[in-house]
Formats: C-alpha cells, structure tokens, sequence
C-alpha cells in the first residue's frame, strides 16, 4: 500500500512540474509575442465549388428486341467505335415474331383483295343492273300508259270495262316496280359506299399487319446491338445467359444494357452559388454567356477563355485546368432556399486523360488577382482604439533601448484571401515585422495612433 501511495506522489509531482513548465513558457511566449515580416507577391481570391467529372455526352443502350444473350465482345474500359458489335442476342423468339407479322400480312393482304373485287362487282354488276332494270320498267309504263290512255279515248261503248280495269290495272303495277327498282339502285349505291368503307378498313388493316412486319425485322435486326458512337464503354449491365425483354412489350422502356461516354472531351460540371455566378460570367468568354451562340465543341477557342484550376481526390498532388464552356441559364437546384448554377467546365490539361466519369471534383476560378505587392498576414492586421485598421510593429522603448514596444501603423488594405491582406496605403516595407501575437504590456499607456 506505501508502494502505490509513493507511486501516486511522485507521478502528482511530476506532473504539476510539467504543468507549470508548460505555463511559465506560454507565458512567457506571450509576453514575448510573435511578429512576422512583410513579404512581396501575388494574391489570388478564388471563387470555389465542387462539381463531378463527366464526359462530353452518354449513350444508353438499350434493346429493342427480346432473346437470350449469347455473345459480348466489349467490356467495360475499351474503346468502341461507332457500329461496333457490342452484344448479341439468340435470333429465335424475334424470327416468329417476323414469321407471324408476315403471315398477317398475307391474311390482310388477302382481305383487301376480295374487299376491292366486292366493291368492283357492286359498281359493274349491282349499280348497272339496277339502272338497266329501272330503263325496261321506264320502257314497259310507257307502252302501258300509250294503251291506257287509247283505251280510254275510244268512243262511249266501244271498250269494255274489263279493258278499262286490265290497261289502268297495269299501268299501276308498273309504277310500283318502277318504285321498288329505284329502291333497289339506292340499296345497290348504299352497298358501294359500305364495301369502300370495308376496302379501306382493309387497307389500314394491311398497312398496320405491314408495319408490324416493319417492327418484328427491325427487331430482329436489333439482335445484334452496335455502338452509336465512338466512345468509351463505361457501363455493362448484362452477361452472358441472360433474358432480355423488349423494351416495346414493357412498361419500363427495357433495362439498360450498356453505357457508352464519349471521352474525347471531359468536362466537371459544376454548382456555382447565385452568390458568385455574377463572378462568374464575367471570367467567362463570351460565347460561355447564355444569350450567345457556342461554336462548334471541335472549334471552342479554348485560348480566350479563362483557366479554371481542378482537382480531384484521386490525384491530389496534379493540378488539372480547364476553361468555362457553358453557363446555365436556369437555377440548378432551390434546396434549402440556396440557389445554384450549372456550369460546365471544358478540361484542356493533357493530364485530363487520367480522370475518370464520376468522380468529385473541387473547382477554383480565378476571381480577382493582384500581382508584386506588399502582402501583411491576416493575423496581424488589428484595430486600435479609435477603430482604426492597421498593424502592430516592434519598436525601442523609449529610454531603454534593449526592451522593445510597439506602434500602430494605419493602413488600407485591398484583396484578402483569409491568409494575406494587400497592402494599398500605409507606411510599410518589404521585411519590415508585424506582430501577429501581440507581447503583453505592463501598463496602461495608450497605442500610437
């Protein structure tokens, strides 16, 4: 137990000897202070934001046609080029989809012709026997009509009343089929109009079974599915095995099946604060500006624009530059009441090559800069007692030359990155000392203003 309580003690001992050490030199540091001299150089105010790298467009592949997958030639990483054999599916369900479309076409093929000889007949035999029809029954009231009216006209006695009933009797019975064939012609024109409306249903029936047929070969030929572009293959989302469904037959529009990026241009696509988009659009060239037209992305004068610093996570120690080649109009993104632009970023470092799509990205343009001027750390600038800006120097103390004081130096400062202040005005040199940690002082004596 004595052991341990001796232990206790001295490791107490020890440690309030650490501790008082440690105060006497922070005080010590203190009253000390510390000052730092004033250099010349460049100041640099950045405008930053963070954004993700992407590749100057992205192609979805998707599949058409419905089989099972038998064949990849690509695999993520390769470069394609346009029309290049990508997958391959079994031509087996997509070849009777294409026997079936054409076998409807036949059957409506088929369906048209006899629609337009029914309606051929009706305008050759149906219409034009009824006409005739209606001219003999003309022919045969005129001739009963002609003995009607002589029978009538002969002298009182001369013709019998069964002459009379016989030759008036006729004449009405004519009239009535008269009627009855001028029906039978409208009936005959009302079958001409229906027996057109069946030839055009016919024909839209065909026309369909023939874009159906259209389709399925189309289909069929989407069995085997190429590269639209040249590019790079990113994404692969199937393999060997597999059952595709259309993207016809299903309410999905069909899975994804690959994704090819076009690599030759890489941009990081950006969200600028509503803050600095103003900023912004003035490092901008003009054809970045919305309101102007972009050239050709082949002919972009990468020169006149601005360089954009980037850097990624991945290659922490390389720098990457690029130029502003569109600013979006509308806001990206309201969350939260912020505000933000899309801006795209047309990298033109050779070194842009290593990037890969995806990854986040910390962006620094270049707002505002100054170059060879005097530069005070941002620490050491203080305010003295009547709310002056300016800075603290060492000087003698008057009567003691060994012991130093110090004087406020007013100033007007320009450009502040957080770090350093530009110098504008005030009676300062290049090496001259500033405090940044201000020594104590023993008394109550106003600084020099």
């Amino acid at each position: 137990m004595k052991i341990i309580i001796t232990v206790l003690l001295v490791s107490v001992c020890v440690l309030g000897f650490f501790l008082v050490r440690n105060e006497v030199r922070l005080n010590f540091s203190t009253m000390q202070g510390k000052t730092v001299k004033i250099s010349r150089g460049d100041l640099t105010i950045p405008i930053n934001a963070t954004g993700e790298i992407g590749a100057a467009s992205r192609h979805e592949i998707k599949s058409e046609a419905s089989g099972e997958v038998i064949e990849i030639s690509s695999s993520p990483g390769e470069m394609v080029g346009k029309g290049q054999l990508l997958i391959r599916l079994k031509k087996d369900e997509e070849q009777r989809s294409v026997d079936r479309a054409k076998a409807d076409v036949m059957r409506t093929q088929a369906g048209l012709e006899q629609a337009k000889v029914r309606l051929e007949r009706l305008k050759t035999v149906g219409i034009v026997r009824a006409e005739q029809r209606i001219e003999q029954i003309k022919a045969q009231l005129a001739v009963a009509e002609f003995q009607k009216d002589k029978t009538e006209d002969l002298p009182e006695g001369m013709a019998s009343a069964d002459s009379l009933l016989q030759t008036r009797s006729r004449v009405i019975e004519i009239e009535a089929n008269l009627k009855i064939a001028r029906a039978d012609l409208s009936d005959a024109h009302i079958q001409v109009d229906l027996s057109g409306n069946d030839v055009v249903l016919a024909e839209a029936a065909h026309d369909q079974a023939q874009t159906m047929l259209g389709d399925a070969n189309e289909r069929l030929a989407e069995t085997d599915i190429y590269s639209p572009v040249d590019g790079m293959l990113v994404q692969l989302n199937t393999q060997i095995g597999e059952v595709i469904q259309s993207g016809v037959t299903t309410f999905t529009a069909g899975t994804v099946l690959a994704v090819i990026a076009d690599v030759s241009r890489m941009y990081v696509r950006t969200d600028v604060d509503e803050a600095d988009i103003g900023a912004v659009r003035d490092l901008s060239p003009e054809w970045a500006k919305p309101g102007t037209t972009r050239p050709d992305p082949d002919e972009i004068p990468i020169e006149s624009g601005t360089p954009v610093e980037v850097t990624v996570e991945s290659f922490r120690d390389e720098k990457f530059t690029g130029v502003i080649e569109r600013i979006h109009p509308e806001p990206n993104s309201r969350a939260s009441s912020v505000v933000t632009y899309q801006v795209d970023i047309l990298l033109t470092s050779d070194n842009a090559q290593k990037l890969l799509v995806g990854m986040q990205a910390d962006v620094e343009f270049t707002a505002e800069s100054v170059y060879d001027t005097l530069l005070v750390p941002h620490d050491g600038i203080r305010q003295n007692d009547f709310g002056d800006l300016g800075v603290y120097v060492p000087v003698k103390s008057e009567g003691d030359s060994d012991k130093e004081d110090r004087k406020f130096i007013k100033c007007r400062f320009g450009l502040d990155n957080g770090i350093y202040a530009q110098v504008i005005e005030g009676e300062l040199s290049e090496g001259q000392e500033v405090y940044t940690v201000l020594p104590a002082r023993s008394d109550d004596k106003s600084d020099d203003s």
